[in-house]
C-alpha cells in the first residue's frame, strides 16, 4: 500500500539523519526542529444509512522554534496530509460515493510565554486549506487560534483553562473547551493534553507510563473534527464534506536515543459521523457510522 511504502522510506531517512553527526544537543537559544511523519489505517465499517466506508490517511510535519528571550518561545510549523476515502454500497452515503482523496496544507505558529514562576502562557495561531483533489485549496481556506494558560500547582501538577476556535468553510465558526494539564500522578506515570494523528479539531486527553528508558505506552481519546471543501463534479458541486469521531486508542513508542521516536497505536473510533452539504451550506445528507478499527504508526525526528 501506499501509505505504507511512504512511512518505511521515512523511517529509513530519520534513522540515517540520527546517526549523524549533525545531531549535537541545542543549546538554551538555538532553534530547535522538528520532523513528524505518519500514516494511519481505519478498516472499512458499515454507514448507518447504507453502504460501507474505509479511509487511509498519512500527514507530514515539519517545525521550528526558538527561544527570543529567557520567558518566551516563538516557532513556526508547515504540514501537509492526505486522506483517502473509499465509499462502497448501493444505497446511502455508499452509493453517493459523495468524496474520495482529501488534501490538507496547513501553516501555523507558537508563542509560549513564561508570564512568572507559576504561570504560563501559550497560543498556536493558524491557517489551513482542506479541499478534495480537483478544487482549489483556496476554496477550503480557514483559520483558528488555539490557546491556554496553565498554573503550576506543585512540582507533579500544572493545570488550566483553554480554548479553541475556528472559522469555518460557509461562514459557520467552531469553538470549543481545552483542559490544559500535565499532572504527574508517579514518576513513571502522567496525565497530560494529548494531540492526535495529523492534528485535527479537537480536544484530547492521554494517560501515558514510562515503561523503561526506552519504551513507553499510552491510553488516549480526544475529538476528532474534519470538514472540506469539495470538488465541482460530485453529487455536491463545491460543496462541503465533514467527518466528525471519537478515537480512543492504546500507543507504544520507542525511543532511539534522545532524538528519534517511532510510535505504534491500535484503537477504535466511535460516535462516527458523516456529513454532506451544498454549496450554500444546506444539508444533503448525513449518517452515522459503526465503531471502526484503526492502526498506524509515526515517525518523530528532533535535532
Amino acid at each position: 500500500m501506499g501509505w505504507l511504502r511512504f512511512l518505511f522510506s521515512s523511517l529509513l531517512v530519520g534513522l540515517l539523519l540520527a546517526s549523524s553527526p549533525l545531531f549535537a544537543q541545542p543549546s538554551a537559544d538555538a532553534w530547535r526542529l522538528r520532523l513528524d511523519t505518519g500514516a494511519l489505517h481505519r478498516w472499512q465499517t458499515d454507514i448507518n444509512d447504507g453502504g460501507e466506508v474505509e479511509l487511509d490517511a498519512w500527514a507530514i510535519r515539519l517545525g521550528a522554534d526558538q527561544a527570543v528571550a529567557p520567558d518566551l518561545r516563538l516557532g513556526l510549523s508547515a504540514s501537509y496530509g492526505e486522506r483517502q476515502y473509499r465509499f462502497e454500497g448501493e444505497t446511502g452515503f455508499g452509493a453517493l460515493s459523495p468524496w474520495s482523496r482529501v488534501r490538507e496544507l496547513r501553516l501555523s505558529g507558537l508563542i509560549s510565554w513564561k508570564a512568572d514562576e507559576r504561570w504560563n502562557l501559550f497560543a498556536v495561531p493558524s491557517i489551513r486549506w482542506t479541499a478534495e483533489e480537483g478544487a482549489d485549496l483556496s476554496d477550503g481556506q480557514t483559520g483558528g487560534l488555539i490557546a491556554a494558560a496553565s498554573y503550576r500547582v506543585s512540582d507533579r501538577l500544572s493545570i488550566g483553562p483553554g480554548f479553541g476556535i475556528f472559522s469555518g468553510l460557509e461562514d459557520d465558526v467552531d469553538w470549543f473547551p481545552i483542559l490544559a494539564i500535565d499532572w504527574r500522578l508517579t514518576d513513571s506515570l502522567a496525565l497530560r493534553t494529548g494531540s492526535g494523528f495529523a492534528a485535527t479539531e479537537g480536544p484530547g486527553l492521554v494517560l501515558a507510563w514510562q515503561a523503561s528508558e526506552r519504551w513507553s505506552l499510552s491510553l488516549g481519546a480526544r475529538y476528532e473534527k474534519a470538514r472540506f471543501r469539495l470538488d465541482d463534479k460530485g453529487v455536491a458541486a463545491a460543496g462541503v464534506g465533514q467527518e466528525t469521531a471519537v478515537p480512543v486508542y492504546l500507543g507504544a513508542t520507542r525511543s532511539f536515543g534522545s532524538h528519534l521516536s517511532l510510535s505504534l497505536v491500535a484503537g477504535i473510533e466511535f460516535d462516527g459521523e458523516l456529513r454532506l452539504e451544498d454549496a450554500n451550506g444546506g444539508l444533503i445528507e448525513k449518517s452515522r457510522f459503526d465503531p471502526a478499527p484503526f492502526g498506524g504508526a509515526t515517525l518523530d525526528l528532533r535535532f
